[in-house]
């Protein structure tokens, strides 16, 4: 696997509606986002200044369903 890139909440953002998921609501500085692959889990994350923890993107890629590697690099 490649080395993945960090990123800010606004590339995350913009990736995640890349993949087809849409904005569903705001709660203080946290963004939950629809989930196109399973349908059941949110993909929430704080919107902060900042990098993304790395952690927090593997743990949005998890809840996703598809690979790290999907999640970077594939078109949708």
């Amino acid at each position: 696997m490649a080395k993945c890139p960090s990123w800010n909440c606004r590339q995350l953002e913009r990736r995640l509606r890349e993949i087809g998921c849409e904005l569903l609501r705001t709660a203080g500085s946290h963004r939950h986002y629809s989930n196109p692959f399973r349908p059941d889990r949110l993909i929430t994350f704080a919107w902060h200044p900042g990098d993304v923890p790395r952690g927090i993107i593997a743990d949005i890629v998890e809840d996703l369903g598809i690979s790290r590697d999907d999640f970077y690099f594939k078109k949708f």
